[in-house]
């Protein structure tokens, strides 16, 4: 991202005016020449595709190479009935325009799993949602090559996860001083770095038995059952449903991966594993919402290059009402 390439005009300062009091000039100046690749067109992206547009980031490219369906009409909010039939991306791109007009929006019909590598290069930031883990992995390596940030993310019903890689990534971070005697606080402002992982180097962890009991089952349900989720899914090449055979399938993938690691997490239940595979295909308007939300202001910092990003995975239950960010370093020991 270069800042110089386009400067903010007055009519974009004046309508950005509260955004720029809180994160600064130069900050909204690499939000506006930014490039966002959004792949998967469903409700969580429409909540994502939303808040970046409005926040007035350069240009937004929607890739989904899928028809709509009844089932889009849901949780989707940037189409209509009418749109039945339609290619996605397409029937999405003008619902996203009207939000301002002033952001470029493009779209692509392809699959992105098609694309080559040198696709990706015209874009700063790329985001995944409702990728299966192998395109995730493979598009997450391009990015790592191309130095690209990367992100991916899910709504599973009352459930969700935001995966993020940042590689190498540069941010200020603000520090709020009191200073006895003045009504304002000093602002100290700090420029920080920090690494993140791969995905595919974030799923090869093969050291939580170094991780105490207590600590392991403080991780968030969610995390093992999209872990499980993803294992299924490499090896079925398909989404599970709840049916014996599949949950046979799932509950061996649960003791393999719990046995392996030489690890005990009770909070991982049959019961609830169950209920997790029953929501998997559901999507749910208020979760597309917060998680959509939560999403969208990560990617934001990310390229403002304000305050910490998330390193590297959040994730949402719905039915315990939390969300917790979980740092899975990679392992430290040789398989």
């Amino acid at each position: 991202m270069d800042s110089q390439t386009l400067q903010i005009t007055e009519d974009e300062a004046a309508l950005y005016d509260r955004q720029i009091r809180l994160w600064g000039l130069e900050a909204q100046q690499r939000m506006r020449n930014s490039s966002i690749l959004i792949s998967g067109i469903r409700g969580l992206s429409n909540e994502v595709c939303k808040n970046l547009v409005l926040a007035g980031v350069g240009s937004v490219t929607i890739i989904d190479h899928n028809i709509v369906t009844e089932e889009d009409l849901g949780a989707q909010f940037l189409i209509t009935e009418q749109d039945l039939g339609k290619n996605r991306a397409l029937a999405s791109a003008n619902g996203v325009r009207h939000l301002n007009p002033r952001v470029v929006v493009k779209t692509d019909t392809d699959d992105i799993r098609e694309k080559a590598e040198e696709f990706f290069e015209n874009y700063d930031l790329i985001c995944l949602t409702d990728s299966g883990p192998d395109t995730m992995i493979h598009v997450d390596r391009i990015c790592r090559k191309y130095n690209k940030k990367f992100y991916s993310a899910c709504t599973y019903g009352f459930f969700g996860y935001i995966f993020s890689d940042l590689n190498h990534h540069d941010y200020i971070q603000e520090k709020k001083t009191v200073v006895p005697g003045k009504e304002e606080p000093e602002i100290t402002r700090l420029k920080k770095n920090e690494e993140f992982v791969s995905l595919e180097t974030a799923l090869s962890k093969n050291d939580w038995d170094q991780i105490s009991v207590k600590k392991l089952n403080k991780i968030s349900r969610v995390l093992w059952s999209v872990l499980i989720l993803w294992k299924f899914q490499q090896e079925e090449k398909r989404l599970p449903t709840a049916n014996e055979i599949d949950m046979t399938k799932l509950k061996s993938l649960k003791d393999s991966l719990f046995t392996s690691n030489n690890i005990n997490v009770s909070t991982v239940t049959d019961e609830f594993l169950r209920t997790f595979t029953l929501s998997i295909t559901a999507e749910l308007s208020p979760v597309c919402a917060i998680l959509g939300g939560i999403l969208a202001q990560d990617i934001l910092n990310t390229l403002s290059q304000r305050e910490l990003p998330i390193n590297n995975f959040f994730l949402y239950d719905g039915i315990e009402g939390s969300g917790v960010i979980y740092q899975v370093e990679p392992g430290k020991k040789i398989p």
